[in-house]
């Protein structure tokens, strides 16, 4: 069995970032790439673990009503 990934699909396991994606997880959020050991350890994705605004403590920004930078229009 074949495992089809994309071009935007890493190759690297999404779970110890050292392995190469030898299999692939189907969760209700999509799909884990991962390699042969940790889909047989069910170990989760990393992204999991540390969720945005997770890491380094970081908060979500406090003044809400300033529009986001969207560019010059070029």
């Amino acid at each position: 069995m074949s495992i089809n990934l994309s071009v935007t699909d890493v190759r690297t396991c999404e779970a110890c970032w050292r392995a190469p994606v030898t299999a692939v997880r189907h969760t209700a959020h999509g799909r884990d790439l991962l390699c042969r050991a940790c889909a047989e350890g069910g170990c989760p994705r990393r992204v999991d673990l540390f969720p945005p605004y997770g890491i380094y403590r970081l908060h979500r920004p406090l003044n809400q009503s300033a529009a986001p930078i969207r560019g010059d229009g070029r």
